[in-house]
């Protein structure tokens, strides 16, 4: 066996009486796994690249030997076999990693999926998750802060997945879908939400592809007559004509710089529709459930 063994090292009882700490002594014995091939060469990278004081030990480790040379030349062979095992650790931490990472993206779209909705069901535990606001100057006590409590891992969640998987996260993260074959469902929600003050819609070209039931019957009887959608004819439409109470009502394009004058105009109408309905004042639902 060569002399250049941690095991070597610890029949000559050279860990005691060199006094090597536990940070260095950890790295040494995964060395000769390594060398032995119980430990992947990463792995005895990470040890070194996951924890500053294991790197400090390296270094101070060769000091210490360099110190006992000066003192005792005798313990030249040991003190060397040391030093050219910690330069070993050093370089093998050093070395650029030759994994490439997990081709995550070209999964199907439904493991990704499954995949989130595990991350986010073993980071978010409670089942309601409030939004944390703004600190308030009101020094009256407030008894939900459990409600709004966030750790660490769930602030930083989001962030971590990157801009790829962003959109994918919030999709899975909230139940509620704003547009998409989903959306009439989900406007049918709003009337429920009594402080919703003000309400942004955005008009894309996806806009025109789902609509309303109505509307999709009389398309497929009347496709001639159905060759240019209207905007009356979009999905969820009807569902926001039910709200009421708001403050505020805008409607945007998706991509502003259009030189249609008839998406301006189908804007322009669509706001001017929502702004006289929905801005009317809310019923009182007590009355609404008496009558």
């Amino acid at each position: 066996m060569s002399s250049k063994s941690f095991f070597v090292l610890k029949t000559k009882a050279i860990p005691s009486r060199y006094q090597l700490s536990k940070n260095i002594q950890t790295l040494l014995e995964g060395l000769d796994s390594y060398h032995v091939g119980s430990l992947d060469v990463e792995e005895l990278g990470r040890l070194v690249r996951l924890s500053p004081r294991r790197r400090a030990a390296v270094a101070n480790t060769i000091t210490k030997c360099a110190n006992i040379l000066k003192k005792d030349p005798s313990e030249v062979k040991t003190c060397v076999d040391i030093i050219e095992m910690c330069t070993e650790i050093l370089e093998i931490a050093d070395r650029q990693s030759s994994t490439e990472g997990f081709p995550f993206m070209k999964m199907p779209i439904e493991i990704r999926a499954r995949t989130l909705d595990l991350i986010i069901d073993n980071t978010f535990r409670t089942p309601v998750v409030v939004p944390a606001g703004k600190p308030s100057p009101c020094r009256c006590p407030r008894f939900d802060r459990d409600n709004v409590f966030q750790t660490s891992q769930m602030k930083a969640l989001p962030t971590l997945l990157g801009a790829a998987l962003g959109e994918e996260f919030y999709r899975i993260f909230f139940p509620v879908h704003w547009c998409g074959p989903e959306s009439a469902n989900t406007f049918k929600l709003l009337p429920q939400l009594l402080k919703l003050e003000s309400l942004t819609l955005n008009i894309s070209k996806s806009t025109l592809v789902h609509l309303n039931e109505r509307a999709s019957l009389m398309r497929t009887h009347f496709p001639l007559a159905y060759r240019n959608i209207r905007m009356s004819d979009i999905l969820g439409l009807d569902e926001l004509l039910l709200v009421r109470g708001l403050q505020d009502v805008h409607v945007f394009n998706v991509q502003p710089k259009s030189n249609s004058h008839g998406v301006e105009m189908d804007r322009v109408c669509l706001w001017d529709l929502l702004t006289s309905q929905l801005t009317q004042p809310r019923e009182d639902l007590t009355n609404t459930l008496s009558l």
